[in-house]
């Protein structure tokens, strides 16, 4: 038992908090992703407000110094271990990793049918404390419906904030796009004008005028959950721009000519 000694180095000032927990490190025999663990809020930074829900949770996203613990099985590899002896500390996957903090608003009715509940949508790994609020918060990540766990839809969806066409159209039809791209990497992305170079005018087309230019890194081909972005291609690639005469108001039209290309 890793966890057990380590009771008497944390506590979240809360006993049913802190028994909670314990409990869900005491019953995690083989399989630590049950665990969940006190994560102190100077772990994590980055922290951005998203949005406040009808019951008044709050609801922020955030990077996590460490990461969560390693989440392979024991049985999987016959020399694995989740600890690190030369450390005496627990291995984790992906550092900086990106999470979401969602308020606790009733820290004291914790139980393991909610933690089950909420397990259904999120991956739960801990509960924190805002220091000025001092309100509870859960440690959760997306799971997707479909695949149950982890998948391209939710590393689309946490990079949504990171970028704008400046169009809405734009923006949800690539955003759509993203949200059903499970098992694919090559989808659509809203790419920066200044990752094309040596452009050059083609001809007139049926929306707007035509270009051949480079695009440096292609399409994505894995995410890289140490750096929490996309791997690329590293070589460039030859490609057609087709300019909008009337981009402000893009239409089904052009993005149905897209698709069929």
């Amino acid at each position: 038992m890793r966890f057990q000694p380590n009771f008497k180095n944390w506590t979240s000032g809360n006993n049913s908090i802190d028994k909670f927990i314990q409990d869900t490190q005491l019953s995690s025999h083989k399989d630590v992703k049950e665990a969940l663990e006190w994560i102190p809020y100077v772990r994590f930074y980055d922290i951005k407000y998203i949005a406040k829900d009808e019951f008044g949770k709050v609801y922020s996203s955030a990077n996590w110094i460490d990461g969560n613990i390693s989440m392979k099985y024991i049985y999987e590899y016959e020399n694995f271990s989740y600890w690190d002896d030369e450390n005496q500390n627990w291995k984790r996957n992906y550092p900086d990793m990106f999470v979401n903090l969602k308020s606790l608003n009733f820290p004291n009715d914790l139980t393991f049918e909610l933690a089950n509940k909420i397990k259904i949508e999120y991956r739960f790994y801990g509960i924190t404390q805002d220091p000025e609020t001092k309100n509870y918060m859960m440690v959760l990540n997306n799971k997707c419906k479909k695949c149950n766990k982890m998948c391209n839809v939710i590393y689309f969806q946490q990079k949504f904030i990171d970028w704008t066409s400046g169009n809405d159209n734009i923006d949800k039809f690539i955003q759509d796009i993203q949200l059903s791209a499970h098992g694919e990497y090559k989808t659509l992305e809203w790419i920066p004008y200044d990752r094309f170079y040596d452009i050059k005018y083609i001809a007139k087309g049926g929306f707007g005028k035509v270009y051949r230019a480079n695009l440096t890194g292609e399409f994505v081909t894995k995410w890289d959950g140490i750096n929490q972005n996309w791997k690329r291609n590293s070589k460039d690639m030859l490609v057609a721009l087709k300019s909008l005469d009337n981009s402000k108001n893009i239409e089904s039209e052009f993005i149905n000519e897209a698709l069929s290309d």
